[in-house]
Formats: structure tokens, C-alpha cells, sequence
């Protein structure tokens, strides 16, 4: 384990606080961090998951697919912070390509489900929120 010192400028309080999260979660049997911001997972199912912390207000495409060149085998890129957020861009390759893409007001709805890809927020509507920004 490190201390917070990667390429990603993810900070060690960013780090603890989602393995904090990541450790509390019910659906969430193992968690080992690696390369300082990866977390591989075990769910309660049984299902492996790799999860990249970054911290990024905006998270695009090209962020995406860095994270994705950087850490074989990715599942979940979490992008930080309920103020974090992406692109629709961003978020409709992730859907299509079955990879989660969340911040923190959306990351512990996304583990209770086996295709955590899909969660969304939902509005008073019954509609999609996503916390996305401009690009």
C-alpha cells in the first residue's frame, strides 16, 4: 500500500475515503488496493471487479480510455467527489462498453447491482440523473 503518490494526482484522503466506502459496503466481501488508487473487488455474488479511483471534476472520453490503457481489466472508474462529474460522452461509451463510471453520490447504488453499469440516479420523472458537465 501507498500513500496517495500516483500519476493520477489522487490524494490520500481521496484514496481512504473510498476504501473506507469500499470496505463498509454490504455487497462487498474483499477489497485489495493496489498501484495506489486500484481496488480489485469481490462481491457478495462472487463477481471480481477492478475499480480505478481518479479525481477528476470532468471526467471525458479521453480520461476514459487513459484509465483503460493504464489498468487492464478496469470495470469501475471512479471519477471522486458528489461535486465530480463527466460527460455524456464519457458515460455513453462506458455504458456501452459495460463499465461503470460514477462519482461518490452514485458509487454505493452501482455495487448493490450485477450490472452496475446501467445505475443511475433517478429523478422525480423516473428518468436518468447524471451528474454530467460540459466538455
Amino acid at each position: 500500500m501507498t500513500n496517495g503518490s500516483n500519476g493520477y494526482g489522487v490524494t490520500l484522503p481521496q484514496i481512504r475515503f473510498i476504501s473506507k466506502l469500499l470496505h463498509a459496503h454490504r455487497n462487498v466481501e474483499q477489497v485489495t488496493r493496489t498501484n495506489d488508487i486500484q481496488f480489485d473487488l469481490m462481491t457478495s455474488r462472487g463477481v471480481d471487479l477492478r475499480l480505478i479511483c481518479v479525481n477528476e471534476y470532468t471526467c471525458g472520453l479521453a480520461k476514459v480510455l487513459e484509465v483503460l490503457e493504464d489498468f487492464p481489466g478496469t470495470n469501475i472508474i471512479y471519477v471522486g467527489g458528489a461535486w465530480n462529474g463527466y460527460t455524456m460522452q464519457a458515460k455513453e461509451y462506458c455504458i456501452e462498453a459495460q463499465l461503470g463510471l460514477f462519482n461518490a453520490s452514485e458509487i454505493n447504488g452501482a455495487l448493490c447491482h450485477d450490472d452496475y453499469w446501467l445505475y443511475s440516479r433517478k429523478g422525480e420523472s423516473g428518468n436518468p440523473v447524471y451528474p454530467t458537465k460540459a466538455s
